[in-house]
């Protein structure tokens, strides 16, 4: 017997081997569009895969973006590839294409890049929040300057169990003046009140991109703030709780990282963590605050503020803005 050749044919084993170790680029994740105020810098990002590991490049139209100008600043980790683009202007914008080559191929990915020259002097959104709890449900108003709000276009309205949010899209010098939330039901009427102040940013002045929001928690668990700021240069973060300056400690952890993300976590919360915090971006430009609560599922015992028989409090009320500066004026209880 003789046995039957057959050519172009290999083993499984050797198949699945060369598709572990021979692969052409790839882009897990692609590079996305990117809109940005003048002055601030922009971040592409995107993932690239392959075996022989890539050669990466990024370009400009046809140029290549090198950071030997200054003007861009090229990094990859773990096969994760950025392009920042320092200081941006309306000359910078237009498209943008990473470029990833090995002996097996070639893969390109493309982004657009937007200068948006009036978000360098308007607000993003302004939001305020009120934190209102009571047995029946209370009824939730919102005024401005004493006028009652109704959710439209330019403001809107939003809750989420005992959270209550009025949000202001495009908040401007328009917007100025007193909110007032009142919470009211059978038993009584409480009230929350702040003034908006809106300042006009200079460009590389710190701004958050990402808030850290309010939270809910339980007694013993954990509450993790987390935040993005931008500004050049990158801004110093400072967090407190009421007049407090918060530091690190056994069960509070601050971390700021060189790409303006950071965290302040809060383990095995106890009553005593409840309360108004506050996160600030400073830098030798100004500074840009957010304002938010830590509210635990505690009910007063024995309180004259928030008597039982009242059935309405307020815990707490937060003002978390993007470019816009709010003070908290207090709290009013009405029986």
């Amino acid at each position: 017997l003789t046995r039957r050749a057959q050519p172009n044919v290999l083993p499984l084993a050797l198949l699945e081997q060369a598709a572990v170790t021979e692969m052409p680029p790839r882009f897990a994740v692609p590079v996305t569009d990117i809109k940005v105020a003048e002055g601030l810098d922009a971040v592409f990002e995107c993932v690239v895969t392959g075996t022989p590991v890539p050669v990466v490049q990024w370009f400009r139209g046809d140029a290549c973006a090198t950071p030997g100008t200054g003007k861009y600043v090229v990094s990859q980790k773990e096969g994760l590839h950025s392009l920042k683009v320092k200081n941006v202007g309306p000359s910078d914008s237009g498209l943008y294409r990473c470029q990833a080559t090995n002996r097996l191929g070639e893969a390109t990915c493309k982004g657009s890049l937007k200068c948006d020259l009036l978000l360098s002097t308007t607000v993003n959104v302004a939001r305020l929040s009120v934190s209102v709890t009571g047995s029946p449900t209370p009824k939730i108003q919102w005024f401005f300057n004493g006028r009652k709000l109704t959710p439209c276009t330019d403001c809107k309205l939003e809750f989420a169990g005992s959270d209550h949010s009025l949000i202001l899209p495009r908040a401007g010098v328009q917007d100025e003046g007193e909110y007032r939330c009142v919470a009211s039901s059978a038993h009584g009427e409480t009230s929350c009140s702040a003034q908006l102040h809106v300042r006009h940013r200079q460009p590389g002045s710190p701004c958050f991109a990402r808030q850290p929001g309010s939270v809910l928690c339980a007694p013993g668990s954990t509450a993790v703030f987390e935040y993005t700021v931008e500004g050049r240069p990158c801004p110093d973060v400072l967090w407190s709780k009421g007049s407090e300056r918060l530091l690190s400690d056994a069960r509070r952890s601050i971390a700021q990282r060189p790409d303006g993300s950071g965290s302040l976590t809060v383990w095995h919360c106890v009553e005593e963590d409840s309360g108004l915090y506050t996160c600030r971006a400073v830098s030798a430009l100004g500074e840009a605050t957010s304002v938010l609560t830590v509210t635990g599922k505690y009910r007063p015992s024995n309180s004259s503020l928030f008597p039982q028989n009242t059935g309405v409090y307020c815990n707490a009320f937060t003002s978390i803005l993007a470019y816009v500066y709010g003070r908290t004026l207090g709290c009013h209880q009405n029986t």
